[in-house]
This record gives C-alpha cells, sequence and structure tokens, in this order.
C-alpha cells in the first residue's frame, strides 16, 4: 500500500456517502409542484411529466421528475414511474438519481424506489435493486445487493442501513471489492463497512483481508480516519497477520504511517519465517522493500 493506494479508502467513503443524498429527494417536501393532469377515475388521479423540487437561498438545489404518477383518492398512497432527479450540493457539482419506478406513503411518509443508480459527476456509479424511505425517522435502507464502480475502485456488498440525521451508513454483510492505481492492484473483503460521515471515519469490520501482489494483511477491524479530505491514519486491530514473501509478522496492532510507506506492528508483535520465530518491541514492514525490520529482537529456533 502506498498513498496512492489510499484511493481505495477515501473513494469508498466518499462514494457511499452519496447514499445519503437519495434520500434527500424523498425525505423533504416539494416546494413546488408542475404536473399535467392526464385523466381521472374514482380511485386515482394520474399525472405526466410531475416535476418536484427545491430551493434554498434562492436558487435550485434539487430536482425530481417522473414520467407518470398516480395518486390515489381514497388512500395516503402516490405512485411514481421512471424516476430521475438531480442534487446540486455546491454549485459546480451535480449528483444525478434514477429509479424505474417507486412508491410512497404520504400518512406515514414511508417509500421505496426500485432500481435505483447514483451517479457522481460520471465518477463513480452506484447501483441498487431498490431502496426503502423512512422520512420521519430520516432513515434509508435496503436488503439488496449494493454495487459500486469508479475509474479505479468496484465495491459490492450486501444489504444497507443509513441514517441521515446522524450521517451514519453502513453495508451490512459480505463486502468486497478491488482498487487500481498506476503501479497496483489491491483487492479486499470484510463482513461490514461503516462510514460516519462527521468523524470522517472509514471502518471495515470482522473478517478483514487485504491482498496486494507482495502482501496480504488480515486483522478484526480497519479504520481509516481523514483531515481536510486527505487520510490521516490507517489502523489495523486484533489478531493482525501480515504476511509478505514467507515472512509473517504477528500482533494486535498496526499502523500504516503514509509519508514513510511503511507499516509498524504493535502490541506483542511477532515475526515468523523458515521456523525462526522473532519477538521485539517493535517490527516494522516497508511496502516499497518488502523487507521487516526488528527493534529489539529476541530470537527463538523451532527443531
Amino acid at each position: 500500500m502506498n498513498r496512492r493506494d489510499l484511493t481505495l479508502y477515501v473513494a469508498a467513503g466518499f462514494a457511499v456517502g452519496i447514499l445519503l443524498l437519495s434520500g434527500y429527494y424523498f425525505a423533504k417536501r416539494p416546494d413546488r409542484t408542475t404536473p399535467r393532469t392526464v385523466e381521472k377515475t374514482d380511485r386515482v388521479i394520474v399525472f405526466r411529466d410531475v416535476k418536484y423540487s427545491g430551493e434554498k437561498k434562492g436558487a435550485v438545489d434539487w430536482e425530481l421528475n417522473a414520467k407518470l404518477a398516480r395518486k390515489y383518492i381514497d388512500k395516503p398512497f402516490i405512485e411514481l414511474e421512471d424516476i430521475e432527479g438531480l442534487y446540486k450540493p455546491n454549485p459546480d457539482t451535480i449528483v444525478l438519481f434514477r429509479g424505474s419506478k417507486g412508491e410512497m406513503n404520504t400518512e406515514d411518509e414511508v417509500g421505496r424506489v426500485e432500481d435505483v443508480e447514483i451517479v457522481y459527476k460520471d465518477e463513480y456509479r452506484l447501483k441498487s435493486k431498490n431502496m426503502e424511505f423512512e422520512f420521519k425517522n430520516s432513515k434509508v435502507s435496503s436488503n439488496e445487493i449494493v454495487d459500486l464502480k469508479g475509474k479505479r475502485l468496484t465495491l459490492l456488498g450486501q444489504g444497507l442501513a443509513a441514517d441521515t440525521k446522524e450521517q451514519v451508513i453502513r453495508i451490512n454483510r459480505d463486502v468486497r471489492g478491488t482498487v487500481d492505481t498506476e503501479e497496483r492492484s489491491f483487492k479486499f473483503w470484510s463482513d461490514r463497512f461503516t462510514y460516519k460521515i462527521k468523524e470522517d471515519l472509514y471502518t471495515f469490520e470482522r473478517n478483514v483481508k487485504v491482498i496486494g501482489e507482495d502482501m496480504e494483511l488480515l486483522c478484526d477491524t480497519l479504520q481509516v480516519t481523514s483531515k481536510d479530505d486527505k487520510v490521516d491514519k490507517i489502523e489495523a486491530r486484533g489478531s493482525v497477520r501480515l504476511s509478505s514473501k514467507g515472512t509473517l509478522a504477528k500482533s494486535e496492532r498496526a499502523v500504516y504511517y503514509l509519508k514513510e510507506d511503511k507499516v509498524t506492528l504493535e502490541d506483542s508483535p511477532t515475526i515468523i519465517r523458515d521456523k525462526v520465530e522473532m519477538k521485539g518491541q517493535q517490527i516494522v514492514y516497508n511496502l516499497s522493500t518488502g523487507k521487516f525490520l526488528v527493534s529489539g529482537p529476541r530470537m527463538r529456533i523451532e527443531r
């Protein structure tokens, strides 16, 4: 892992954060509507080319369009088809949103959108078969597969839970993907992924595995912290196992220092190679050279 390899963590958390924007389209009541009535029945009013939009400080910051809308007269229920939307978090950024169809209970303030696709600046595309929205509780969820693709990143996971008020997003299980850089390609797996937007903290939890060209890292938890849109520290905890070219290093904690391109293993670190076990105060793995350095070594040879 070098500095460019950190694209994985920044892009994953950032692109997953776009999920919160999709909830924004539906969680906020429309400020204005411009429907064209097509027909009326005893139970349903049908509209075509429906448009909802919202303003912030006099400027339109989101829009939602539907080719067809059905408003039920005898119950608080709306159906939408062929949905498109956009959101502008700032004047220079546009996030696009699409769905084949959706529905909303206006009394309970819950809804669902199917075949969801979110596009950010033509750089990342996120897809899911459906998403559920709880407007009163500011919750977005899905039991389906979440599929993220970018220029250098792919991320796949099962199940989504997002709290738009607390700004926390989780992919619930079976997280896996790849990241490509100019020099290397990495694969990763974990049972769960969490992104806390307020803290700018990304966490891979349970059975975490990262594989590079000459390196494999296993641990219980991997955390990535950021400051000012830049990765500050990557820390692995719990049953850390780092192997490279026949050498295995073990510890309870490992920290990746970006500037030095080195991983430091602490808390009872041990290195094993050719039946020779060496313990030390600290073990340092240099990603550039693939070599290990042991501080204060104590050696034991297995016969």
